[in-house]
């Protein structure tokens, strides 16, 4: 597909990447591993299958959408929209650069800069990770929309960022090295989540909803495409994706939404990838929280380490 601008032109309902053994509505990420071992419904079928096959697939497209207007996040304004509604648009060359300029706070309990210390036994970055690329004499800042390649990147936490999405699991591991750190066990993810008190969600026992960023009613991959066809499922590394409202947030601004050991976004907003060389992420994603797990128990194993899409982000542990 052509590289260009998008505008906001339908409505549609769940899709995307998101359980234990396939990915709803199908992927075809960067990776090249289409993750899944069946066919989800209003999505596609997969080369390599998954821990388990089958799953839920995409929902039907709505009706409606308005062009032009007011900008959206890193993009230009059009022409008026019908009705006087004003849609989102993105530029998918523009690589925006949110991130400049954000320095990591000092760490908790003698931790790393942006890291917690958690039961006395680890380090966890408080906040979703973002990335700096670290490969020329200066740092420099890298845009969240964009996969980052063969580049040299280290993972920063901050909060007010907007974190790292379309990141495979070893590029994710790479940079919590480049940074001094590593990728959080499975066992050190769900301790930081649960709490000795093995909660079920970061802030208690009971959901509370929109405490976390963790569910969308309309997929942000049908709602930028104005289609359910299964084409749209090999454009999930598109950057516009998590640039629409109501996708991505900013590290740190669901407050309700942390342990008490002042761990923010655990559950929900990315995907978060442990260092499992199988390839395993956990906390579900801005669309969905619920149907690999409920809260701190949601996880995926749908996909190879070198698998990537806009849902996948990664936080970063230490020895403590």
């Amino acid at each position: 597909m052509n590289r260009g601008w998008l505008a906001l032109a339908a409505l549609g309902t769940l899709g995307g990447c998101s359980d234990s053994g396939t990915a709803i509505g199908g992927v075809a990420g960067f990776g090249g591993d289409a993750g899944m071992g069946g066919v989800a419904a209003g999505g596609t079928s997969g080369g390599s299958a998954g821990a388990t096959s089958g799953g839920s697939g995409g929902s039907v497209a709505g009706t409606g959408g308005t062009f032009g207007g007011s900008a959206g996040v890193g993009a230009a304004g059009g022409f008026a929209g019908v009705g006087g509604e004003a849609p989102w648009m993105c530029d998918e060359l523009a690589m925006p650069l949110p991130n400049e300029g954000l320095m990591e706070p000092a760490g908790l309990d003698g931790c790393p800069d942006g890291m917690a210390r958690i039961e006395q036994m680890v380090c966890m970055d408080r906040w979703e990770a973002f990335l700096v690329d670290t490969s020329g004499p200066t740092e420099q800042s890298w845009s969240p929309y964009f996969n980052p390649g063969s580049l040299t990147v280290a993972a920063r936490s901050a909060p007010g960022a907007v974190p790292q999405g379309y990141i495979s699991g070893a590029q994710a591991e790479q940079a919590c090295l480049e940074a001094g750190k590593r990728l959080c066990t499975r066992d050190e993810w769900e301790l930081g989540c649960r709490g000795a008190e093995a909660r079920v969600y970061p802030y208690g026992f009971s959901r509370v909803d929109g405490a976390c960023n963790d569910y969308r009613a309309v997929h942000p991959v049908v709602e930028l495409f104005g289609t359910t066809d299964d084409w749209i499922w090999g454009e999930l590394d598109n950057p516009c994706i998590s640039q629409q409202p109501d996708t991505l947030a900013l590290s740190g601004s669901f407050d309700q939404c942390q342990t008490p050991e002042g761990v923010f976004d655990l559950v929900g907003n990315l995907h978060e990838w442990l260092g499992d060389p199988a390839g395993t992420f956990k906390g579900g994603f801005y669309v969905d929280a619920t149907t690999n797990g409920a809260g701190c128990g949601y996880t995926t194993t749908a996909h190879s380490f070198s698998y990537g899409d806009y849902s996948t982000g990664f936080r970063c542990c230490a020895d403590g």
